[in-house]
């Protein structure tokens, strides 16, 4: 199968989702890869990809921050999403346009919106499968009440209601559209029309993976007392989580158990972040060449988001490396995980300082919980088995597709 896999950024360690598809596809399929790139950063990003797959295709399309943010900036006055705005690269659209006019691809593949933003114009005339990952009206629903600060709660306010109208226009082109948990799916068919109640099923749920061969227990001894939180620091959900945990979780542990510490593990930390670092038993590594040992010597893993959609990464790969998760339901519901037997689930702060007590002095519960998750994680999320779901919605597209003002693709 020829695939035109597409990105509004490089596939990276920091972009699993893209990455780990583009890894498996190209074993059995010839896939060339799209990425748009803003930075120096995204540039090396695709180099690096084409070092790890000498026989992969590799095509950059470079524009300026500065360029996309204008874009942005000119719809703050009106209907449109800035979100969605910053994204809708000419440069991009053009390209694929071109691509196809060179040579025939079966299934054209599309990440997030930012990717289909641009892609929008050309969606009746190709096979194509639009990989959502997550509702990011939904995302930014949440992110109107629970932000932190004002500004993001401003921004959120302004732009969910754009931001859904975009995700509603686009959900009719697209043969397939990909959701990576079944809340966010939900939030998606609410945007139907009347009349397109069957494009239901053309809205699926694929969810995540995780690299089970690179995130597995290591021989690392645990870190009595130790608390571990992981993700990308510069985005406003962990910012949001980071300093719910800090502020409100840890007191009330730290009155009960003064030894414990908690680490902060994750690129881009914000100055409010790098701040916590002042406190003797908090630590804030910032970008770290692997993660892993970190949260494979904490005892716990704490993930009490605030807000969330889609399914979150750095819980599967605690759960990967055996690491015990303490999770908030809105991380929980994207996972078929048993609560109590796969992982914890904290409905309230209570609980959630309750249960890191209770297994900071159950050695035996810890262990029970590290073997139930990496079972869990290697019955659900095996990226080869996803991927391989992914291949088969790409071979229904491609049936599905009827040419409509099709060019040359």
């Amino acid at each position: 199968m020829r695939i035109l896999f597409v990105t509004p950024y490089p596939p990276s360690c920091f972009r699993v989702r893209s990455a780990s598809f583009i890894k498996h596809l190209q074993r059995d399929h010839d896939v060339t890869v799209l990425a748009l790139c803003r930075s120096v950063h995204d540039m090396a990003d695709c180099q690096k990809l084409r070092q790890e797959h000498p026989a992969l295709e590799v095509i950059t399309v470079q524009e300026s921050k500065w360029r996309a943010s204008l874009r942005a900036g000119r719809t703050l006055l009106s209907a449109d999403s800035m979100h969605v705005s910053y994204a809708r690269s000419p440069r991009l659209t053009r390209t694929v346009q071109s691509l196809c006019a060179q040579q025939r691809f079966d299934v054209i593949h599309v990440e997030h919106l930012r990717g289909m933003a641009a892609l929008a114009p050309l969606a009746l005339s190709y096979p194509l499968v639009w990989d959502a990952v997550d509702c990011i009206s939904l995302l930014y629903k949440q992110a109107a009440i629970s932000a932190r600060s004002r500004s993001w709660r401003f921004i959120a306010s302004l732009e969910q209601e754009r931001i859904r109208n975009a995700e509603a226009a686009l959900l009719h082109r697209p043969q397939r559209v990909l959701l990576t948990s079944e809340r966010d799916r939900q939030a998606m068919l609410t945007m139907l029309e009347t009349g397109e109640q069957n494009r239901d099923e053309h809205i699926s749920v694929l969810p995540n993976g995780v690299d089970l061969d690179y995130f597995r227990p290591l021989a690392v001894e645990r870190k009595p007392f130790n608390l571990v939180f992981s993700g990308k620091m510069n985005y406003h959900p962990n910012v949001a989580t980071v300093l719910y945990l800090y502020e409100q979780v840890m007191p009330l542990i730290w009155q009960q158990q003064p030894k414990a510490t908690l680490t902060i593990v994750g690129s881009f930390p914000p100055a409010e972040i790098q701040r916590l670092a002042r406190h003797p038993r908090v630590e804030v590594t910032g970008y770290v060449d692997d993660l892993r040992p970190y949260i494979a010597r904490a005892e716990v893993m704490l993930c009490p988001m605030v807000y969330a959609t889609g399914i979150q990464n750095k819980v599967l790969e605690s759960m990967a490396l055996g690491t015990p998760v303490i999770i908030s339901p809105k991380a929980a519901e994207a996972l078929q995980a048993v609560p109590g037997r796969d992982l914890l689930v904290a409905e309230t702060l209570r609980q959630f300082v309750e249960m890191t007590l209770n297994l900071f002095n159950n050695p035996a519960r810890r262990a029970a919980l590290s073997q139930a998750a990496r079972a869990y994680v290697e019955r659900h999320h095996n990226w080869q088995a996803i991927t391989q779901q992914l291949v088969e919605i790409y071979s229904e597209a491609s049936a599905d597709y009827t040419p409509f003002a099709r060019l040359s693709c």
